[in-house]
């Protein structure tokens, strides 16, 4: 989880995201993530890259390798393509959640306390799913 000030785009925070992830398979991200650098930064990690392709990306595939293998990966088989893509919606759905439970709003002021209140309320859920899963037996 990465904190950011509300003008700091996602592309940027990929590489910190990936940093201490090892063995992953695949990343799924909206356009936000989309850049040659991103798609490069996935396969360095052995993963191959779902950045979702913006509505007028260009249609000739130029790049580095993890770029054109996901672009002609997306249009040779976008419904295929679309199902690694949509395993994102899991964390989106943690992060509606997460909202929805404890609120969208964060009562600190100061930027620190902030970051340390949201880091909380991801903790706080993630203890809360877990009783809920063994009151049900899961």
């Amino acid at each position: 989880m990465e904190v950011t000030t509300g003008e700091v785009g996602d592309q940027t925070q990929l590489e910190n995201l990936l940093k201490d992830l090892d063995d992953i398979e695949t990343v799924s991200g909206d356009c936000g993530y989309l850049s040659h650098r991103n798609c490069e930064l996935i396969k360095a990690k052995g993963a191959t890259p779902y950045l979702k392709p913006r509505k007028h990306s260009p249609t000739k595939i130029i790049g580095p390798s993890a770029w054109k293998h996901m672009m002609r990966s997306y249009r040779r088989n976008p419904s295929k393509w679309m199902k690694h893509y949509h395993t994102r919606s899991m964390a989106e759905t943690a992060f509606s959640a997460v909202k929805r439970t404890l609120g969208h709003r964060l009562t600190s002021i100061r930027r620190d306390l902030q970051k340390l209140e949201l880091i909380i309320k991801v903790i706080v859920y993630n203890i809360t799913v877990l009783i809920k899963s063994r009151q049900k037996g899961i």
